[in-house]
């Protein structure tokens, strides 16, 4: 599961989620997703399988925030996020994102 916190209002059409909050706007598009991918949004509360708080701990209220998800069975998956801030008077337009592996990162691997 890949999953985000956020105080913005979430909208999803597709494989993308549009996170607006105080007149700004971001766009967060899945890249290439794997087969049955698709954003969902919940409560940002603890989870089944999450770990165990420590004791005598509780979890605080998190009122206003909002999680993004993807779930995904089990098993190998590439799930790559765009995170694309909407600035005043910009042209919308296509990303030309380089794909390039975790283990492959360098300071000029994304040139």
């Amino acid at each position: 599961m890949w999953r985000m916190h956020t105080n913005a209002t979430v909208t999803i059409s597709g494989q993308r989620a549009t996170l607006t909050r105080d007149g700004q706007t971001l766009f967060v598009d899945m890249l290439n997703p794997p087969s049955g991918a698709q954003f969902a949004t919940g409560d940002a509360v603890r989870l089944t399988g999450d770990p165990a708080l420590p004791a005598g701990q509780t979890d605080q209220a998190n009122p206003g925030v909002t999680v993004l998800s993807v779930s995904l069975p089990a098993g190998t998956n590439s799930l790559q996020m765009l995170f694309s801030p909407q600035w005043p008077n910009q042209q919308q337009g296509s990303a030309n994102v380089k794909n390039v592996p975790l283990s492959s990162w360098s300071l000029t691997s994304h040139d």
